[in-house]
């Protein structure tokens, strides 16, 4: 091997490298009730997981102890990079023990998958729906000049109403925006409240949360979510309703 081969593949690595780090997203999960929200998550190798303390007095630990904080009330923020493929399990020691029902306990399951070969673009731009529950859904649109996106989150509230006004009284509309890197974005959720139909009154929007969109193709992905009004957390499969548009959609080159 020649030293401009040498060179070649040196610029190719760190090249590589620069891609991943480019990629990476924080996921943030919420320490509160004496439950990690949300509890069970997927993300990418390269991505860091954050625990927010939002009430008690808790810590976050490794099973393995590998990794974690010194117990605290709540304020603290916990960070950790997930560096390679595997299942990662996460524990309080003051309200749990290791290997404990993450649903029964205060333990979380932390899902680490290879890097995306998928990237977001304009095509993604359109109607998202859970084919399982028709009747809900999300507008997505994103701006590659900033690799920034907003969504309408179409949902109901948790429980029906019996009221009768123009439409539905327990129809919610959501509002979600971040920016992307590659397959992800990452989101704050908002909720806006106070309007009148078709008359200019005062609103207020205040943030109700974060959720992280995950696509693996043009047609596919997923929103995982974690709200705090109220503490309600999930993972929602999504399908385009209608076909690619725009500045196109298709999956990253695989690399050689």
């Amino acid at each position: 091997m020649n030293a401009i081969q040498v060179v070649i593949r040196c610029l190719s690595l760190i090249l590589c490298l620069a891609t991943i780090q480019a990629q990476a997203a924080i996921v943030t999960v919420r320490l509160s009730n004496n439950v990690f929200t949300p509890n069970d998550l997927t993300i990418n190798v390269g991505d860091t997981v954050r625990f927010i303390n939002d009430q008690g007095f808790h810590d976050v630990r490794a099973d393995d102890g590998s990794y974690g904080n010194t117990p605290a009330l709540a304020g603290w923020q916990f960070d950790h990079t997930y560096t390679s493929v595997g299942e990662f399990r996460v524990y309080c020691t003051v309200h749990s023990s290791p290997g404990a029902n993450i649903n029964t306990s205060m333990n979380a399951r932390i899902t680490v998958i290879a890097a995306p070969t998928f990237a977001i673009s304009q095509g993604l731009n359109g109607t998202w729906v859970n084919p399982s529950n028709l009747g809900q859904g999300f507008l997505f649109d994103f701006s590659t000049a900033n690799s920034f996106m907003f969504g309408a989150w179409f949902t109901y509230d948790t429980a029906a109403s019996a009221q009768q006004k123009l439409g539905v009284a327990s129809s919610r509309w959501l509002t979600l925006q971040g920016n992307y890197q590659g397959d992800t974005v990452t989101l704050d959720v908002f909720q806006t409240s106070g309007g009148v139909f078709n008359q200019p009154t005062t609103t207020t929007t205040t943030q109700i949360g974060t959720a992280v969109l995950r696509f693996t193709s043009c047609t596919e992905g997923s929103l995982s979510f974690a709200l705090t009004q109220p503490p309600i957390s999930g993972t929602i499969p999504l399908q385009k309703a209608l076909p690619a548009f725009g500045s196109g959609c298709a999956a990253a080159a695989t690399p050689e």
